[in-house]
């Protein structure tokens, strides 16, 4: 069972405390009750699932509140200490990191955010793939964390970053695109309309830019889109009066068609009309109704409980489909309706007065982004038609007067209280004559009165959360709601544990009147000294949030500049480095075309020279030759005529001797020509041969 500390964290599905320090509150979400938790839902997500720490997949995401970040840090520090594949989704809407189970098949997934509640709060919220966990899920994993339960620390853990709202922004696109199928202009089918989002500093800005914008929608009017922790301007809460009463008035301002406010992490929203006037609570789930139900006539609508009796009457009779008003809080309202369809009984929506929505064809995840694109849908397609939204929902009554007094519980025991109340209240309608009980409630208690008592109704009921009784009435009279109230105040004053007991306020009274009006002023001076205190530190604490961010963007900036001049110096002296490489390859690669040519001028000189050389001597041998080749022919020549003398002289010797010796001489002489014609051959030849000689020579050379 859990322990007093542990059990207050617990807020029905979610878990929520306080995580900032200064607001006047002790913190009890600190860094050991986180890690204790996120441990606890390991442990728990193990047990489910079957898997050990290393075979997990889980995303972390969270909304913009200040204690985000460091929240976010510690719980992926403990989910890789079990060894876990975390999938760090960084800014994320509530209804996206459902998705991630989804569509990056993680097992689970953990969102850090407290919805609507201040700066300071914070908490966790859990999905596996069969969505949201439910209130007994949550006590289990608070025990394990009480208890200091937790899995064993396992090695292989690693995180991967991934900007899963940029792919949820466009799956709402394609989405638009795919309804609306325009025919003059399929990818801006927006085009001409003018809507005003605002997003109360929450993570809702992306509708504005990455949806509407993208397909063609005019955003200028939009307001307060940057994520903002402090909150600054209103509460991120579509049930806040100072924050549709912005929302109103930009829309007006700006000549808007249509207007949306988000709540903190998205899961709600509520709308605005092209007059400016609200469509929110009944005014939301009748035009949610009547889009759930235009092919779906006869199907149910499950709604919390304190819906007005026009929304019974329009849901019933104008739509021909059922109501089934059933209890406060979105995880009731929507485990009803899928109870509902796995009994047979068709039901595509449930939705809460408070802009929580969810349709059965999207996982009925309460999704305010998925409400809002049906809503834009169907206003692009009427537009073509001529129409606006406002004729879906003309014939909704709505009351003349509506309500709501929250009334503290101030016993320990809360819930115990109010449900002793409830049952007190049960028995003390059933003896007044104008109280008519309705028998179809789920929840607390709900009296009707006809014209003459009030002409309406009231609920009273315990809160979800919280140690309050919220007593919501309405009157379909002016005046009604008044006289309402007058019929119940005397049960309620009698009760001691509530905050309009008469005998408690009359105890007040007497201790206020019996302190000073000193004591009265001093108490109002430290208040607003408190006030001023805490609104002064808290502007400090963001300012240095601020000079933080802002010196961190000047440090990474002027790394940035670091590096870029370094890559620059880096640059600039591997070019100067390639140049000089350069031009020293260029010069040595000159001198070397220098030094070749120069050898080759003196190669060539020196075969010239050579050439002329082996001329001149080719030449002179020629000459030489040639020299002695005419004094071989002077000399032959000589030699020719001596003989041919002595041969003349011979024969005029001859012819003077005796007759007798003429054969002899003749046979004689005839010898002496044969010898010398042999002689002339062999000369020829030795002649011949020489010139072939100085033919080889010359070639050669």
């Amino acid at each position: 069972m859990l322990n007093e500390f542990w059990s207050v964290l617990k807020s029905g599905t979610d878990i929520r405390g306080v995580a900032v320090e200064g607001a006047g509150f002790d913190v009890n979400l600190t860094d050991e009750t986180v890690k204790a938790i996120v441990n606890g839902f390991v442990l728990w997500l193990s047990k489910k699932t079957g898997k050990t720490g290393p075979e997990l997949k889980i995303s972390v995401g969270r909304d913009s509140r200040i204690s985000g970040p460091h929240i976010a840090e510690l719980t992926k520090a403990e989910l890789l200490r079990v060894g876990a594949l975390v999938v760090d989704c960084d800014l994320c809407s509530t209804p996206a990191m459902f998705m991630t189970t989804v569509e990056l098949a993680c097992d689970g997934a953990i969102q850090i955010t407290a919805s609507h509640h201040p700066y300071y709060r914070n908490g966790l919220k859990f999905f596996t793939r069969e969505g949201g966990l439910e209130g007994a899920n949550i006590t289990d994993i608070l025990t394990f964390a009480q208890d200091g339960k937790k899995l064993a620390p396992m090695a292989g853990g690693s995180i991967v970053e991934n900007s899963y709202m940029s792919y949820y922004a466009g799956n709402l696109r394609e989405f638009i695109k795919e309804q609306i199928n325009d025919k003059n202009d399929y990818h801006h089918p927006l085009k001409g309309f003018r809507i005003v989002v605002d997003a109360g500093n929450g993570v809702g800005g992306f509708y504005a830019s990455e949806v509407l914008e993208a397909l063609g929608a005019d955003i200028r009017g939009s307001q307060f889109l940057e994520p903002d922790g402090m909150f600054p301007n209103h509460i991120p809460n579509p049930e806040d009066a100072k924050a549709m009463e912005s929302i109103c008035a930009a829309v007006k301002a700006f000549g808007a068609d249509f207007g949306v406010i988000f709540d903190t992490d998205v899961d709600r929203c509520g709308a605005v009309d092209a007059q400016g006037k609200e469509i929110n609570r009944n005014r939301l789930v009748a035009l949610a109704a009547a889009i759930a139900l235009e092919n779906q006539k006869g199907s149910m609508v499950v709604t919390d409980s304190i819906t007005s009796s026009g929304l019974k009457e329009f849901i019933e009779k104008k739509l021909g489909g059922k109501h089934l008003r059933f209890k406060r809080g979105y995880k009731n309202v929507i485990d009803e309706a899928i109870r509902q369809n796995e009994n047979g009984v068709p039901c595509p929506l449930a939705i809460e007065t408070s802009g929580h929505a969810a349709m059965q064809e999207n996982y009925f995840l309460d999704d305010g982004a998925y409400l809002v694109t049906k809503i834009i849908i169907k206003a692009a397609q009427l537009r073509m038609e001529g129409k606006t939204l406002d004729s879906l929902i003309a014939d909704l009554k709505e009351p003349a007067e509506s309500k709501e007094i929250r009334i503290g519980i101030t016993e320990k025991d809360f819930r115990a209280y109010g449900e002793k109340v409830i049952d007190d209240l049960k028995a003390y309608a059933a003896k007044q004559k104008d109280f008519i009980v309705a028998e179809d409630n789920y929840e607390g208690i709900r009296v009707s009165f006809d014209k003459k008592n009030g002409d309406g109704w009231f609920l009273l009921r315990l809160s979800v959360h919280d140690p309050i009784m919220p007593l919501n009435i309405e009157s379909d009279s002016e005046g009604g709601v008044e006289k309402i109230y007058a019929k119940i105040k005397p049960f309620l004053e009698k009760c001691d544990g509530l905050s309009t007991s008469a005998k408690k306020a009359a105890a007040e009274k007497k201790a206020a009147e019996k302190k000073a009006a000193e004591e009265k002023a001093a108490a109002e001076k430290k208040a607003a000294e408190e006030k001023a205190a805490a609104e002064e530190k808290a502007a400090a604490e963001k300012k240095a949030a601020e000079e933080k961010a802002a010196a961190e963007e000047k440090a990474a900036a002027e790394k940035k500049a670091a590096e870029e001049k370094a890559a620059a110096e880096r640059a600039a002296a591997e070019r100067a480095a390639a140049e000089k490489a350069a031009a020293e390859k260029a010069a040595a690669e000159k001198a070397a075309a220098e030094k070749a040519a120069a050898e080759k001028a003196a190669a060539e000189k020196a075969a010239a020279e050579k050439a002329a050389a082996e001329k001149k001597a080719a030449e002179k041998k020629a000459a030489e030759e040639k020299a002695a080749e005419e004094k071989a022919a002077a000399e032959k020549k000589a030699a020719e005529e001596k003989a041919a003398a002595e041969k003349a002289a011979a024969e005029e010797k001859t012819a003077e001797k005796k007759p007798a010796a003429k054969k002899r001489t003749t046979k004689k002489a005839k010898a002496t020509e044969k010898t010398d014609e042999k002689a002339d051959d062999t000369e020829k030849k030795e002649t011949t041969a020489k010139k072939t000689t100085r033919k080889t020579t010359k070639k050669k050379s």
